[in-house]
């Protein structure tokens, strides 16, 4: 990966992170490894890409099973906080920890709008 890629990435997180409630954002590889992180310093960011890798290969595992199509996006609801790994595209995850009084429908609207964007970076790279 770039430079420029990562440095975009992080400029996409920082802004997708003024949102209200938003504690962390990451990008990850399909396979689980961090490309780009704002998170909380207590938390390990390739912890975190690796198992949200794993949780959204299982629930593509599953989806298949019940044949209902792809998922788009893993919810976790916990106590006091709210965590999201979406696809963003074929190359990417974006993963966000929100806090627990997020209302989802207006956050999954910022993220399906930050993951095209990050799907548009890595077509853009790809593609020269």
């Amino acid at each position: 990966m770039t430079r420029d890629i990562q440095s975009n990435l992080m400029d996409l997180l920082t802004g997708f992170k003024t949102t209200g409630g938003i504690e962390a954002a990451l990008v990850t590889s399909r396979s689980g490894v961090n490309l780009a992180s704002l998170i909380p310093p207590k938390s390990n960011p390739d912890t975190i890409a690796a198992m949200s890798s794993a949780m959204q290969s299982a629930a593509d595992i599953m989806s298949k099973q019940v044949n209902k199509g792809t998922p788009h996006r893993v919810v976790i609801e916990c106590e006091h906080s709210k965590l999201v790994v979406a696809k963003a595209g074929e190359k990417a995850h974006f993963i966000v920890l929100a806090s627990g009084k997020s209302n989802l429908g207006p956050l999954f609207v910022k993220m399906d709008a930050t993951a095209s964007k990050i799907e548009e970076l890595f077509t853009d790279f790809h593609s020269r």
